[in-house]
């Protein structure tokens, strides 16, 4: 049987599993938009205890690919909801060492009702600037998340290099080019919505079939 990678969202291919761990605290939804360019893509987050699911949403609605997290299991699973299919992420070395210069600012905004601090994070050596607006709280998630997942993005690599960022989530992200100034990405919180998730949409649905390579 052939997989459409595709869609499996941004499946396997930018995903890892390493040592995660950590209690997430906070239970709820979390929207948000991701634009590269002229590209632009929705995600989802929900979130109960050690379990994550991040789902890719399409335009309209229909949600194109799900990856399932379990923090404290240590395991990760992409699935196409289309295909009705599953499979579990191989570990992916981690990104090489670079050296960021990290700058709080003092600066502070109210987000969607949240009160934020303006941290920006440059890298001489990628050529990247990368302003966070993040607001405190109980987001224990996050971190241990972005280590499972593993992706070689700046906006998650450059927020992992931030001291003492724990709880923290970033309401708004946008990464320049250090030498231009010019806006290539952003990530930015739609809605953040408190409120208990079922356990059961943290599983793998009972029909579904491992794929097999």
């Amino acid at each position: 049987m052939k997989l459409n990678i595709k869609k499996l969202a941004f499946s396997v291919l930018t995903a890892g599993v390493i040592s995660f761990g950590a209690q997430a605290q906070f239970e709820g939804i979390i929207d948000f938009e991701k634009n590269v360019g002229s590209v632009s893509v929705n995600y989802r987050y929900f979130v109960k205890g050690d379990h994550i699911r991040i789902e890719e949403v399409a335009d309209d609605g229909a949600v194109e690919g799900i990856q399932l997290i379990d923090l404290n299991e240590k395991t990760m699973y992409a699935i196409s909801p289309e295909q009705k299919l599953y499979m579990e992420a191989p570990n992916r070395r981690p990104a090489g060492e670079f050296e960021v210069e990290v700058e709080r600012t003092g600066k502070t905004k109210e987000i969607l009702g949240k009160k934020c601090k303006e941290i920006v994070v440059t890298s001489a050596a990628k050529d990247r600037k990368i302003i966070y607006w993040v607001t405190k709280g109980d987001y224990d998630f996050f971190i241990p998340m972005l280590v499972a997942l593993n992706r070689k993005e700046n906006q998650s690599l450059f927020f992992q290099k931030i001291e003492n960022i724990e709880g923290f989530f970033p309401m708004l992200s946008q990464e320049y080019i250090l030498s231009t100034n010019r806006l290539v990405s952003e990530l930015k919180t739609k809605e953040v919505k408190a409120k208990a998730n079922d356990a059961n949409i943290f599983e793998i649905p009972s029909d579904y079939k491992k794929f097999e390579r």
